[in-house]
């Protein structure tokens, strides 16, 4: 969708004949947490995606400019967030969901020995 939302800006503001540009909510920030460096990633494939259109429909030196440092500064940012990896917060549910399922499946296996000490399938 983000992506989408890349193509359908420049392409209605190069129809209009305005400078297409990178939308300010762009701008890469180091990362905190796997949340925030996967962002990173999601910022880099959008600039790149940019970069592209203008490669095909040039419209202004100093946007180009502008995307390529900013380009640069989100493979500093992920770079610097994945040497950190220890360091940075995990602020996903997943290991949470691991332990309810491990727990669910434990339980199923339980249950199944049971019914099969009695004697049901």
């Amino acid at each position: 969708q983000r992506s989408k939302n890349v193509l359908m800006r420049y392409v209605q503001k190069y129809v209009n004949g305005e400078v297409p540009g990178l939308h300010r909510t762009m701008r890469p920030k180091a990362a905190t947490s796997f949340d925030h460096l996967t962002n990173l990633c999601n910022i880099y494939q959008e600039i790149d995606l940019f970069l592209w259109l203008h490669g095909k429909f040039p419209s202004n030196a100093v946007e180009q400019i502008s995307a390529l440092s900013m380009k640069q500064d989100t493979i500093n940012f992920i770079n610097d967030a994945l040497h950190k990896a220890d360091e940075l917060s995990l602020n996903h549910d997943y290991i949470s969901k691991d332990i309810r399922v491990k727990r669910a499946w434990s339980n199923e296996k339980i249950e199944s020995k049971m019914n099969q000490s009695v004697g049901l399938k």
